[in-house]
């Protein structure tokens, strides 16, 4: 479609709309209008009423029960002619009355306008008057019924009389009728100016647009460099416009060709970064976001792409106080952290920088580069290496001990024993207690070598195909009695419960480090409590998790508990989480924690999973 006609369309529609918009508008106000015409004129008719009923009441009953009362009641209405005679008369002074009536309890006609027995009840007319536009138009254009306003009249708190009002929508739908045909007269001759309108100024306003276009249409088909038509005169106005059309597409397209591949090549860049990167323009609107700005934003970067960067990051938050005031001050930020709100899930924790791209030689803001990255996520792995080093240190320096202790070791233990038996051979008095102490001292001491050269002795690992939650099964079956003597109750949670999850590793190797994390957790509660197990598929990982409701880690405990020989219990050796990190890095696994004091502790494993065939 042409857009000649684009526009004129454009304008028939825009003068349709607000022909609509405008006619639904002046409805609207005349049928509320209409409709509290008649509320008013129903109360008021129900007031005279009332007031004409409590005159004929106006003494006191005669008889002394309830009951009596009211039939009393009942039978001075029935029999109160000037009553009927005033429900007439408001029923012929007024044409927005269908029908009145004064009923008992129980709808009984007592005294009415009609020659009725029983009155038929209609909805509430306040409801009709609380309704939409829309409902209130339906119910007056549909089949028309009645609305009624009622009141009651009691006696010492009990409803004996009532007061019906009965207003037809019939008189609604007659007086507007004639408006409604009068709005549809001056809609339809808008119409019909707005299209004369369009069809003369398209002629006449648009015959040089129409040239112009088809030259645009030139040059998104790659055509840039358009010409007049032979039978159009040289004009200098069209002339002047089609050299620059010509230009300007040419311009266009190296442009689109450099952006393009720009784009792409920063998009390349941004997959191999961490974290999460934004680049807003001078005008501080968002150009480009990697994939990962999502999960620390917690909306789609295409639904961000072109907001201001207020909108991104509002200034209501920490993250987005700082990154404004960054922009706004032209103070870089590096490294700083936040926390992000991730409800219900714990808050994120980032690290911002703000960059300032500026024009070196004029100074000018080209724009603004926005980094976070996950604090946690970072500190950890920073966390992890430090420890395999340690580790790797520990190992390197044990091996060299142990094997200088080892061999002085035995020759002091060797000799010993030959002095404790020289001297039970020269005296009948038994050996000196010292001997039995440095004896005593001797055998923990080689204990303690051979566990160094254990843990730095390379690990033979026989790998096969192991079902992880049938694993946890067996740990959670062998640490079952010392946790029922603990008052622990073990709850074992399989992610999987139709199929087995199942990894690469050593049997033995792997069920010993489950089971030092399960006997630490049952450990960690003195008190008792419940410890959960759980083995879920995470896409092309496998996690184990162990959460026990005990003392928790210290902050200051926390980035040493897989240190060798590190422990914070009085009979602990520190060597169980040592070896169970040992045994992870070498199943290719990877182990973190979260802990909170007097609530307990969640230790994380996850293997690469074995894909099912």
């Amino acid at each position: 479609m042409s857009f000649k006609r684009r526009l004129s369309f454009s304008i028939v529609g825009l003068v349709l709309i607000l022909t609509v918009v405008l006619s639904m508008v002046y409805l609207r106000h005349l049928l509320r209008m209409q409709l509290q015409s008649a509320f008013q004129q129903a109360q008021m008719v129900a007031q005279q009423v009332e007031s004409a009923t409590m005159d004929t009441l106006s003494g006191p009953p005669p008889l002394a029960t309830p009951e009596q009362s009211a039939a009393y009641w009942r039978q001075a209405v029935r029999e109160d002619d000037e009553l009927r005679e005033i429900l007439l008369r408001s029923l012929a002074s007024f044409n927005t009355i269908a029908e009145i009536a004064v009923t008992d309890q129980y709808g009984e006609v007592l005294s009415g306008s009609m020659e009725r027995h029983q009155w038929v009840r209609r909805p509430k007319f306040k409801e009709l008057a609380e309704k939409g536009f829309i409902e209130q138009l339906r119910a007056v254009y549909a089949p028309h019924q009645d609305y009624e306003i009622s009141r009651t009249f009691g006696y010492e708190g009990r409803p004996v009389l009532e007061l019906h009002v009965a207003v037809p929508t019939a008189f609604l739908w007659g007086e507007l009728k004639p408006q409604i045909r009068e709005l549809g007269i001056a809609a339809l001759l808008s119409l019909l100016a707005a299209l004369v309108l369009a069809v003369v100024f398209s002629r006449i306003a648009f015959r040089p647009l129409d040239r112009l276009g088809q030259a645009i249409d030139r040059m998104t088909r790659g055509e840039f460099a358009p010409s007049l038509p032979a039978d159009q005169p040289q004009r200098n106005e069209y002339t002047a416009i089609t050299s620059k059309l010509s230009l300007l597409g040419q311009q266009f397209r190296d442009a689109r060709e450099g952006i393009s591949s720009l784009r792409g090549n920063m998009q390349q860049l941004m997959r191999k970064l961490e974290g999460a990167v934004l680049l807003f323009d001078a005008n501080d609107h968002l150009i480009i976001a990697s994939a990962a700005t999502e999960p620390f934003l917690g909306q789609g970067r295409w639904q961000m792409m072109g907001q201001s960067i207020e909108e991104v990051f509002p200034a209501g938050s920490e993250l987005g106080a700082l990154v404004v005031s960054a922009v706004q001050l032209r103070q870089p930020l590096e490294g700083r952290v936040v926390e992000i709100p991730n409800e219900p899930r714990p808050s994120l924790r980032v690290l911002l920088s703000v960059e300032l791209m500026e024009d070196f030689a004029t100074r000018r803001r080209l724009g603004t580069l926005v980094l976070l990255r996950d604090a946690d996520t970072r500190r950890q792995i920073e966390t992890q290496v430090e420890v395999s080093s340690r580790l790797a240190a520990i190992s390197r320096l044990t091996g060299g001990v142990a094997h200088h202790i080892k061999n002085p070791l035995n020759a002091i233990t060797l000799h010993l024993e030959l002095l404790k038996n020289r001297l039970s051979a020269s005296s009948d008095q038994p050996p000196p207690p010292e001997l039995e102490v440095i004896a005593r001292e001797m055998n923990r001491l080689d204990h303690v070598v051979k566990t160094f050269l254990d843990f730095n002795r390379p690990v033979d690992l026989k790998l096969a195909e192991v079902s992880l939650d049938g694993l946890v099964q067996e740990v959670a079956a062998l640490a079952g009695p010392d946790a029922t003597s603990r008052k622990v109750r073990i709850e074992v949670l399989n992610g999987a419960a139709d199929s087995a999850i199942t990894i690469k590793a050593d049997r033995d190797q792997l069920k010993e480090a489950v089971l030092n994390l399960v006997v630490n957790a049952i450990q960690a509660m003195p008190q008792g409590g419940e410890l959960k197990l759980a083995v879920v598929r995470l896409g092309s990982e496998v996690e184990l998790s162990v959460a026990d409701q005990g003392v928790g880690i210290a902050p200051q405990d926390r980035e040493k508990i897989f240190r060798l020989y590190f422990t914070t219990k009085k009979d602990g050796s520190g060597i169980g989480l040592a070896s169970t990190f040992r045994v992870v890095q070498l199943h290719n696994g990877t182990i973190d924690f979260s802990s909170e004091l007097g609530r307990g502790t969640t230790f994380r494993v996850r293997f690469p999973a074995v894909e099912a065939r």
